[in-house]
C-alpha cells in the first residue's frame, strides 16, 4: 500500500496551494531558520530540483517540529493518507505547524 502525506496552505481555498507527496519520495528536512523547516521531497515532474514545503512553526524549536513529524509517520503505518498541515481540518498532525508555504520544481 503506497502512502501519501498532505499539505494544504491556510489560503487553499483561494490560492489553491495544497499538494500530496508518495512518502517514498521523502528526501529528509533541513531548518530554514530557528522557526522554519524546508521538508523536501522528489520532484514530482522529474526535474532536477527538489519540491519544497516549508513549515512555520513559531514557538517550537527544529528539533521538536521533526520529532513531531518522524513520529506521526511512524504511528500510521497502516494510514494511506496522512494529513501534515491543513488549516481547514484540525486532525492534521500537529498543532505547532503556523503556516505552510508550498514550492513544486
Amino acid at each position: 500500500m503506497k502512502r501519501y502525506l498532505y499539505f494544504g496552505e491556510a489560503t487553499v481555498v483561494t490560492t489553491g496551494e495544497a499538494c500530496m507527496f508518495s512518502v517514498d519520495r521523502f528526501l529528509g528536512m533541513t531548518p530554514a531558520s530557528a522557526a522554519t523547516t524546508t521538508i523536501h521531497f522528489n520532484s514530482r515532474n522529474g526535474a532536477a530540483t527538489d519540491d519544497d514545503i516549508v513549515v512555520t512553526h513559531t514557538g517550537h524549536t527544529t528539533k521538536a517540529f521533526m520529532t513531531e513529524i518522524v513520529k506521526f509517520m511512524q504511528a500510521n503505518q497502516k494510514n494511506p493518507f496522512l494529513v501534515i498541515a491543513d488549516k481547514t481540518n484540525p486532525s492534521a498532525v500537529t498543532n505547532m505547524i503556523a503556516s505552510v508555504a508550498v514550492t513544486t520544481a
